[in-house]
Formats: C-alpha cells, structure tokens, sequence
C-alpha cells in the first residue's frame, strides 16, 4: 500500500487509480479484493492531504476507467460495473472522513490558540493591574509633594520651570496607568447613549495638537448622528490611539489620515456604527498584522513605545460587545475597522455632516 500522506501529482493519482481498479477487477480471491479496497481509502485519504478538490475524484474516476478500457478493451461494462464502483465509493468515504478530521483539527487549533490568548491576556491584565495600583500610589506621593514645593519656590524661578517638567512626567505617567487599568478592565464604566459623531469630532481637535505639521487628518462622516452605548473615555481612548498609530505608522513623511463613520449593514443582522481609521504610511507584512493587537507587542524602537495602544482598543471594542479588524499591505497603508451596535434608527442626512479637515501648518495661509 502507499502512503497516504506522500505529495502526488495528479498524473500519479490517476495511475494509482487505474492500478487499484484493475486490482478490483481481476481480483483472484477475497483477500486481493479487500486490499483493492483499502488502497481506494489510502487514496482518499492522500487527495485530502494533497488539497485535491472532491470534485476532481470523479475526474479521477473516469480517466482511470479510460485507461483500464484502453488496456482492456474487450473487457465487457456491465460484468464490471459493480466492482468498479466499490472502490470509487470507498475512496469517497475516506476522502470525506479524512477532510471532515481536518476541518475538526483545525478548529481544534484555532479555539486552542484563542484559548491561549485568552489565558495570556487575563494573566498580563493582572499583572497590569497590580502594577498600576502600586504605581499610583508612589505617583500620588509625587504629585502631592510636586504641590507642596510649588507654593515655596518664587513665582517664574527656574526650580518652579524644572518642577513644572515634573508635573508634566507626572500626569503623562497617570494617563499611562489609565491605560494599563483600562486594560486590565479595573476601571468602572458607566456606559451611557452616546452621539459618536459630535464626540469623534471633539476628540480629534484634540488629536490634532499632537500630530506632525505635514500629516493632514480628514474627519468625513457619511452619517449626521449614530448612537452608541459607551462610556466617553472609551471611545476617546480608540480614537486616540488610533490616530496615534496612525501617525506613527506615517512617520517623518508627509501623510494623511483619514476617519470616517456611517452605517454597515450584514446580511440579516441589525445596522453596525462603523468607525474606520485610515492612513498613507508603511503598513504591515502578515507577521505583524496577526500580532498588531498582542499586549506589548510593537514594532517601535525600544523605548519609544508601550505596545499598549492597540491592546488598549481591542478590549475597549470587546467590552462595547463590537468587532475590530484591520488590512494592511506593507507600503499601502493600514485601515482599521471597527463595528459597534447601534442604538437608534434616526440620523440625519449625509450631506448635513459637514467634513472637519486639519491642514498640515505649512500648507496654512498666513494672515496679512
């Protein structure tokens, strides 16, 4: 018998196919027969390995009914057709067995990496959570003290310059422990209706204090209203990081980004709010793509990033009981996707949503 797993060319299977129908046919007694027989389930189970689709085992069929009438050619139909058929049935049985085994270890894989990433996410949440704790109270004793020796250092002194730089760390480091809290899903939420539109918009004209003069962000709506069960912070935290990203992504180069929101609708489910977050810059390979959104995970220079930013979103949309995706090609840029239920029905026309648009500095005109 041959092995089942070893790589064939379709030429091969057919000879192989021919060879066990003739077996079939001239089978001297039970045993030969029985062995025809298990070599039609070997040969099932190889076309499975070797990805052949099912349709093409009838092909297979036929063309080694052509050979066997070629080497055979008196060789009569009809006192044939029953033993010729058996090992068809045979092969067809064990192709459907072995493919439906593969699909079952597939999804065996796929629950089991989830699974995986279920288990090493709950366990970097705690440690998150643990650390943010602690870290909040050694930065309490700092700012408290920062406070302190404000009002004892002369108004404009250089102590008070330096120690307003402390503050400075002091509230960048508290805004990362909101971060690593909301990862670790510590913090309260009191979801309430919100108007994602108007809130995006006010969360942009505070992204775009922190973007590059040479990176344009485009706000163009489709819809005039669409409203979300959310807690503000939350939605104020994806656009952020999203636009963060999406900046980096750019970098030192001229760019764009773009957001947009409207109305997605799969089939026979309820309309979804979509927010997307788009830009010009490098883009992902496949390899960083499935590892975008992994706790700490960044391609950024040491130092110059938490990898949080991204696993800060995907749970935020997880708990907004939405759905995020991402496409990127490496030198197309990067979308981002991102699908939340929808509350209401009303919204205004398209046209009624005029596009916010941040003109880089060097483009703006100069007033006379």
């Amino acid at each position: 018998m041959n092995e089942p797993n070893a790589p064939k060319s379709p030429p091969d299977f057919i000879r192989r196919y021919a060879e066990l129908l003739q077996g079939a046919v001239f089978a001297e007694d039970p045993l030969a027969a029985e062995t025809a027989l298990a070599d039609a389930a070997d040969l099932g189970r190889s076309l499975v390995a070797n990805e052949i689709p099912l349709e093409e085992v009838g092909e297979l069929h036929h063309e080694a009914l052509v050979q066997l009438a070629q080497t055979h050619p008196d060789l009569p139909l009809s006192q044939i057709a029953d033993l010729i058929t058996a090992p068809l049935m045979e092969a067809y049985m064990a192709y459907s067995l072995a493919f439906r085994e593969q699909l079952e270890r597939q999804s065996e894989e796929i629950v089991n990496a989830r699974l995986e990433q279920s288990r090493r996410l709950e366990a970097i949440g705690t440690l998150a959570a643990g650390i943010a704790h602690d870290f909040n109270n050694i930065l309490g004793a700092i700012l408290g003290f920062s406070e302190l020796l404000n009002d004892e250092l002369p108004p404009d002194s250089v102590g008070q310059q330096h120690l307003e730089f402390i503050q400075q760390a002091s509230f960048r480091a508290r805004d990362l422990i909101a971060r690593m809290l909301t990862f670790a899903r510590e913090m309260g939420d009191d979801p309430i209706e919100i108007e994602l539109v108007a809130l995006t918009r006010e969360t942009l004209d505070l992204v775009r204090v922190s973007l590059p003069r040479d990176v344009q962000l485009d706000f163009e709506p489709s819809i005039g209203e669409a409203w979300v069960l959310a807690e503000p912070s939350q939605i104020q935290q994806i656009v952020m990081n999203l636009c963060i990203n999406a900046a980096a992504a750019i970098g030192s180069t001229p760019g764009r980004i773009q957001v947009g929101i409207g109305l997605h609708t799969p089939a026979s489910l309820a309309p979804l709010v979509r927010l997307t977050v788009e830009d010009d810059g490098e883009g992902m390979n496949q390899e960083v793509r499935e590892r975008v959104f992994d706790p700490f995970f960044t391609t950024k220079e040491p130092g110059k990033g938490s990898g949080l930013g991204l696993s800060v979103v995907h749970g935020l949309v997880g708990k907004l009981r939405g759905s995020i995706s991402v496409s990127s090609e490496p030198g197309s840029g990067t979308r981002f996707t991102i699908d939340l239920p929808r509350l209401h029905q009303e919204g205004k026309a398209s046209e009624d949503a005029a596009p916010i648009r941040h003109t880089p500095s060097s483009q703006r005109e100069t007033p006379e």
